[in-house]
């Protein structure tokens, strides 16, 4: 017979829904019974015994059902007290009984792996019901899904589509990393309708001259700098640096 403190066996379930004994192997729809008249122990005994959680089911799926139902109806009835109807000191009872029952069985390593499932469950649960929110909001402002309402606003700033969907800059901001990538606020993305139009305007100027960047430009120009591409261009120094600045993939060294 496997210790307490060995590694606990799984309690195994067969088709029907029954609980095989791990004391006798034989199979019962309630353990629990089958333990007080065939094995002369109690649950809590035979949980102990094999390492089982304190609140681990002792009887089938089907049974408990059937006893929910039962429970139900004998509430409706009336001929069971709810917990709400309880006094305040048999309510501190059945507290601390719960809890040195928690505080025994938690350490184990098989109740930790079920409230690590547990939390991993409600946290994924709370991470799809945050994303079904959002979809909704995309949807209502015209677009299929979040993701999409990420990507065909690129054009407009943090600011902006948070005010739309009612949603703080950050969290726009950590969707556009997310979806685009950390390079997300480069080629125009930031950028209002009038400064998007300047700047294809100033690509299309240097691409029509065959100049690469600012560096190039000035290289071109001679003595008249800066100054001389403003000029040549239709555009000031101020706003080509402007440009640079944003035509720059990151981590590129700006032009002296």
């Amino acid at each position: 017979m496997a210790a307490a403190d060995a590694q606990p066996p799984l309690q195994p379930v067969d088709a029907a829904g029954r609980l095989q004994c791990l004391e006798c192997g034989n199979w019962y729809s309630s353990l629990a019974a089958h333990l007080r008249a065939g094995e002369d122990m109690s649950a809590h005994e035979y949980r102990e015994r094999h390492g089982l959680a304190a609140r681990h089911p002792l009887v089938s799926r089907e049974l408990s059902d059937r006893w929910r139902e039962q429970t139900r109806a004998r509430h409706k009835r009336g001929e069971l007290v709810p917990v709400s109807e309880l006094s305040a000191e048999e309510r501190r009872t059945a507290g601390r009984r719960g809890n040195a029952r928690h505080r025994e069985t938690a350490p184990r390593p098989e109740v930790r792996a079920i409230h690590q499932a547990a939390v991993v469950k409600g946290r994924n649960q709370a991470h799809a019901n945050k994303r079904a929110a959002l979809d909704t909001v995309a949807r209502d402002l015209g677009h299929p899904d979040w993701e999409t309402l990420i990507r065909e606003t690129v054009h407009l700033s943090v600011n902006q589509i948070g005010s739309r969907a009612g949603r703080d800059p950050k969290t726009i901001a950590y969707w556009r990393r997310k979806v685009l990538g950390e390079d997300w606020a480069t080629a125009g993305a930031r950028l209002q309708p009038r400064r998007a139009a300047v700047y294809a305007q100033l690509d299309a100027e240097f691409a029509a001259r065959g100049w690469a960047d600012l560096a190039a430009a000035c290289s071109a120009v001679g003595r008249r700098g800066l100054r001389g591409v403003a000029a040549d261009v239709g555009s000031t120094p101020a706003t080509l640096r402007a440009w640079e600045t944003q035509r720059r993939p990151r981590g590129a060294t700006p032009t002296s």
